[in-house]
């Protein structure tokens, strides 16, 4: 539970520095905002957006920092550098959660209290973090150097996925989730496949409708990772990959809440290209794309104990309405089984050469071979 988290929501946000609302062009969606403030005396700009829900997470609820003009501006300096606000946010609390317990001293951070609910601390780390300085060097390279410096005592505090910081969406509560950030070839990514709450009781009407053409019309109980929803998670994990290869805009086509669904995707294909294409036919490059990123990681030495979830996942909520939920490693493991097989993978995560045989992929079997 993060106390004065009401200071830095969406609502603050629209009644305080939000300026305008802008879009890419030719979309009606107009998701990114645009934000004007200061803080400590300097600017922020309407240049760089504004803050969405994930960097408001990292660099705020991550941190205990409720100054919304402190992190719009730390929201600009990643912008402005290029570098990713969930992953830099992440990178800081982690920091912090090191300082609290003591692994992390004033000698490492050049006396910078690092300290949960220090705003000053958040900004500096990250004005660090963009200039490659001290400790934001280490940050910089992600969870593994962090670890490296402090000893595998710092494992207990830090929450990845392949070196990758899980985004702000939660597998106590999003099951399903939870084994797609652990699967995923590239690490914790919430955007790799549709989120629990669109498939189990209580759902919207639309969401049950738009997933049918995938087959899935049995929502299932909330927070479980059932055989049913570990489906549910390959499928949807299949269309959003192939979207991924077809570069498209996942607030735009999806199978759930988006603006436009599974059957008016395909028929954008058919009407771009000529092709008379199937839903399951473009679900196959989906397939496609996961078992070449599969087949890479396997080549590189990954197997099933790099598709763990972090320890620190597994110890109960504290406070609000999740009190108590936590995620087992037995639940993930179960579900992982269910999902290898479902893959046509072996109980290592790798897929099979009749499986990639099958989508045309032999060379990558030979790759993994060799």
């Amino acid at each position: 539970m993060f106390e004065g988290n009401e200071k830095i929501n969406g609502f603050t946000m629209a009644d305080t520095i939000l300026k305008k609302r802008e879009t890419c062009f030719g979309c009606v969606v107009r998701c990114k905002r645009a934000v004007e403030t200061t803080w400590k005396g300097k600017p922020v700009t309407e240049n760089y957006g504004a803050p969405e829900f994930e960097t408001i997470g990292t660099f705020g609820s991550y941190c205990e920092v409720n100054d919304l003009d402190a992190i719009s501006y730390a929201n600009q300096l990643c912008n402005a550098y290029g570098m990713d606000t969930i992953s830099a946010g992440a990178a800081v609390a982690f920091a912090m959660d090191c300082y609290e317990n003591k692994l992390l001293g004033k000698e490492e951070t050049d006396g910078i209290e690092l300290r949960f609910g220090n705003t000053d601390a958040m900004v500096a780390m990250v004005e660090k973090m963009v200039k490659g300085e001290g400790l934001g060097k280490v940050l910089a390279d992600g969870p593994a150097a962090l670890i490296e410096l402090l000893g595998k005592e710092a494992e207990q505090y830090c929450v990845a996925v392949k070196n990758q910081y899980l985004p702000a969406h939660m597998p106590q509560i999003k099951r399903s989730l939870g084994l797609i950030y652990a699967v995923s070839p590239i690490g914790a990514d919430h955007q790799s496949s549709e989120h629990d709450g669109a498939y189990e009781e209580g759902a919207f009407k639309l969401f049950k409708n738009r997933l049918s053409p995938l087959g899935l019309q049995d929502p299932q109980q909330q927070y479980s990772l059932t055989d049913e929803k570990v489906r549910f998670a390959y499928y949807t994990q299949l269309f959003f990959s192939m979207m991924d290869s077809i570069s498209c805009c996942q607030f735009v086509y999806g199978p759930s809440w988006q603006l436009y669904d599974t059957t008016q995707f395909v028929e954008m294909v058919r009407a771009v290209t000529g092709w008379n294409v199937s839903l399951w036919e473009l679900m196959k490059v989906g397939e496609r794309r996961l078992n070449l990123m599969r087949a890479f990681n396997a080549r590189e030495g990954f197997s099933r104990d790099d598709d763990s979830l972090p320890k620190k996942l597994t110890r109960p909520l504290k406070g609000g309405p999740t009190d108590g939920l936590a995620i087992s490693a037995e639940e993930i493991e179960r579900a992982k089984d269910c999902y290898y097989a479902m893959c046509g993978w072996d109980n290592q995560g790798t897929p099979s050469r009749g499986k990639l045989v099958e989508l045309g992929l032999e060379w990558a079997a030979d790759a993994i071979d060799a």
